[in-house]
């Protein structure tokens, strides 16, 4: 067979173009990093490295819920321990006012400061996190407490839940036992309660009986002060230390959670790189090894092709 001129130029063409190709593939891979750049460079991986990036995507879902859920808590830490001490200051005011020696004016000047800091641990629990109360409960574009309505809490009692992570669950407003005895969700009702006209014991309560027996100044109410207010004061003490504990266990787990979603965002991310993730190193040298077969072509196909008539009478 009489292998034509036309013949050799079509096939190193069609080399040269080939070569070109591989060249062009490999360069995009070393720009962009990535093996794959279209499902057709690799159905297989492709597939793959969606299913991943679904993964990766809840994955990331799940780690702002967590990091919400710290800020949550973090803020719920502070507003308790401003709480906690407001009841270490009314310990101390109450102290001083049941001595029999101060005068009336004394005592009326200490009940002003207990009445501030009522005002101070309502303040507390109207604490915010990015718009939402966080001692409201589920009502958490609600105060707990308003000058209108007073001392009486305005949220609800439900659990607080965000997502975790798979199988994972935390609760924002972590059960503890609350004055009384029971196990609430962490509530400004629960800590602070609803008053004095509620009876039930709790801060507003504790609090607002202290400041009337201060006022009050007689003998009863001395004694008052000394028994039941002091009493109820360290019981309200111990029951916000049982909620700062039952806090605290809750942000361990969401630390915990935290931790696990950064494993496992490393894992997916460490897949997803796997399947369509290129060896720089590698590439480099084959985009170099290609380059120089495409010059080498280039020459020969010079040499090979014959020239054409017209460049003979030139």
């Amino acid at each position: 067979m009489r292998v034509t001129n036309n013949m050799v130029s079509h096939r190193v063409l069609a080399d040269l173009q080939s070569r070109y190709a591989q060249m062009a593939t490999t360069q995009l891979q070393i720009s962009t990093g990535r093996r794959v750049n279209q499902p057709s460079d690799d159905p297989t991986a492709a597939a793959q490295e969606r299913l991943r990036l679904s993964e990766l995507s809840g994955i990331k879902a799940s780690q702002s819920s967590v990091q919400g859920s710290q800020s949550w808590l973090s803020q719920t830490e502070t507003s308790l321990g401003d709480v906690r001490d407001v009841l270490s200051r009314a310990n101390e005011l109450a102290l001083t006012g049941a001595t029999g020696s101060m005068s009336q004016d004394n005592r009326n000047a200490i009940a002003g400061e207990i009445e501030q800091l009522i005002n101070a641990a309502k303040d507390a629990m109207n604490a915010k996190v990015g718009g939402d109360y966080v001692f409201s409960g589920t009502k958490s574009d609600t105060a707990p407490y308003s000058a209108a309505t007073g001392d009486t809490y305005q949220g609800d009692t439900g659990a607080v839940l965000r997502d975790g992570g798979a199988g994972v669950t935390l609760q924002n407003n972590p059960p503890f036992v609350a004055l009384g005895g029971a196990t609430e969700p962490l509530t400004a009702q629960s800590v602070l309660g609803n008053g004095s006209a509620s009876g039930d014991g709790r801060v507003l309560d504790t609090l607002t009986q202290l400041a009337a027996h201060l006022r009050g100044g007689t003998p009863a109410d001395l004694q008052a002060i000394q028994s039941t207010d002091l009493q109820a004061i360290k019981a309200n003490q111990t029951a916000v230390g049982t909620a700062i504990s039952a806090l605290g266990a809750m942000s361990n787990r969401a630390t915990a959670a935290a931790s696990r979603l950064e494993d496992l965002e490393d894992g997916a991310t460490t897949t997803i790189d796997d399947l369509t993730g290129v060896d720089l190193a590698k590439a480099i040298t084959d985009f170099n090894a290609q380059s120089a077969a495409y010059q080498a072509s280039l020459k020969v196909g010079a040499q090979i092709i014959q020239p054409s008539l017209l460049q003979f009478l030139s």
